[in-house]
């Protein structure tokens, strides 16, 4: 991902919607860094200079290996994997959006939201639109 310039990069506060991936994602909402748009002579005008790796680490538990050994769908993984505390790409890539190293735009753009966690949070805001209905 590309890394927000440190000469001229911008602190704002999130939009909602930026709030609520954030907060879903890492459990985090406050002020988070974004590009400057018409950048600066350091970042040759494009807001961003260098860039920064992102990560996914699987920790292996008992269950995991015997879903991988029994050649079980990558979906069911994913979801034994994340029961067991996976950091995914996502939560990796919103933790540096976190650190200020790189903007939600650059995140979203490069990883899109885990699916597990997308489905969770649209049927949480299904249920609270339809408690503010009755």
């Amino acid at each position: 991902m590309r890394r927000i310039c440190k000469t001229c990069g911008k602190v704002q506060d999130p939009t909602t919607r930026e709030e609520e991936i954030l907060q879903r994602a890492i459990g985090w909402s406050g002020q988070v860094r974004k590009a400057n748009p018409n950048g600066c002579a350091n970042c040759n005008s494009s807001g961003y200079k260098g860039r920064v790796g992102i990560h996914e680490l699987m920790p292996t538990s008992k269950e995991l290996v015997a879903a991988i050994n029994g050649r079980v769908e990558t979906a069911t993984i994913k979801q034994i994997a994340m029961k067991n505390d996976i950091k995914t790409l996502h939560q990796d890539s919103m933790l540096k959006v976190q650190e200020g190293v790189t903007t939600m735009e650059e995140s979203i753009s490069t990883v899109p939201p885990d699916m597990e966690l997308s489905a969770e949070f649209e049927a949480e805001k299904l249920l609270e639109n339809a408690g503010a209905e009755a």
